[in-house]
């Protein structure tokens, strides 16, 4: 099987903010361009993403009422050329602390890939053998394994937690790793 470059899976389309960009209305515009995360630039420099997960860590802090992109933003996500396999994002997902990366080349930024996309396309591209002994508990093992484990990456995304996993497990139609199969 052929490697699938970032190229082909990457977001082209991101939603972009500034620092300044008021909390609030930076929600909206993620909602209504159902985006799960925005890149937050200074011209054309990321120094920052801002993610549900960010939103919700500001509310926990005290509230969005006054408060701007900047003060709720993570550092920005890691970055990989188009060219990169979606091995190497799997791998930098699973070193970074973001479900997120920044696809650019000498230009600036081409795209955004998360953590979703790599599990759409690992569905049908890069599903991971387990390992002998890995499974746990009575979970069915996915029929959809044939063993030819040189086919496929070491690493897939859980469909539940979205953490990447060496080994993942068919339950109730969802491939998850060992840590979510009693949810």
């Amino acid at each position: 099987m052929t490697p699938v470059p970032l190229r082909d899976v990457m977001v082209r389309e991101y939603v972009g903010l500034s620092e300044g960009d008021d909390l609030r209305e930076a929600v909206g515009l993620m909602r209504a361009n159902d985006a799960d995360a925005a890149v937050v630039l200074r011209g054309d420099e990321p120094v920052g993403l801002l993610t549900a997960r960010t939103v919700l860590d500001c509310v926990a802090d005290g509230g969005v009422d006054d408060a701007s992109v900047g003060e709720a933003m993570d550092d920005p996500p890691a970055s990989l050329r188009p060219e990169a396999t979606l091995a190497d994002a799997a791998d930098a997902l699973r070193r970074g602390e973001t479900d997120h990366l920044l696809v650019v080349d000498g230009s600036g930024i081409l795209g955004i890939v998360g953590a979703r996309d790599l599990t759409a396309v690992s569905r049908t591209e890069v599903e991971t053998v387990p390992e002998p002994g890995t499974q746990e508990r009575d979970a069915v093992p996915d029929d959809r394994m044939n063993g030819d484990a040189d086919r496929f990456s070491e690493q897939s995304v859980c469909e539940v937690c979205g953490g990447l996993a060496g080994a993942l497990t068919n339950v109730n139609g969802q491939l998850v790793c060992a840590d979510c199969q009693d949810v």
